[in-house]
């Protein structure tokens, strides 16, 4: 059994999938559920979500669905988007919401890595939580790697 919080890669770039989703709802809603499904499934989609258009498609999207819209959101159009924006959206996009380095799919526990620490503000990677603590503990964050016995600071620890 598939589990709710995974995302079928046969919905990228399929306009098709979009437009059978929309088909049967009202009319009122029909343009922001569209909007979000583009947002979330085409390559070349849409690369912010406004709050409204978000907040009406909400009932209307499956859980995983929920919980990458919320995701990012915040990294596109909310609070976090001097940080991330748009090209954190399209790291994940290109990573299908899979780890890039395991290809773990739950889309719960998925986080988005400044690839080169922060210093670089778009280069992104799509990891689960797992990589991403591991990626966290051998590199600082200005990207360089962490001597072995050494804490965060490069001093030597007993």
């Amino acid at each position: 059994m598939l589990s709710a919080f995974l995302i079928p890669i046969d919905r990228f770039d399929n306009l098709e999938y979009i437009e059978a989703r929309v088909s049967d709802l009202e009319k009122s809603i029909v343009g922001s559920v569209r909007t979000a499904l583009k947002y979330l499934y085409l390559t070349k989609g849409p690369i912010n979500l406004p709050r409204n258009r978000m907040l009406k498609a909400h009932g209307f999207l499956e859980p995983a669905e929920q919980v990458v819209v919320r995701w990012l959101h915040t990294r596109t159009n909310g609070r976090q988007r001097k940080v991330y924006g748009a090209s954190a959206l399209l790291a994940a996009r290109k990573q299908r919401y899979r780890c890039e380095h395991c290809g773990h799919a739950d889309v719960r526990v998925l986080n988005l890595d400044h690839i080169e620490g922060r210093h670089n503000r778009q280069l992104f990677a799509c990891l689960c939580a797992n990589c991403h603590t591991l990626k966290s503990r051998e590199r600082d964050w200005v990207g360089k790697p962490i001597a072995p016995n050494t804490n965060s600071t490069g001093q030597p620890v007993a």
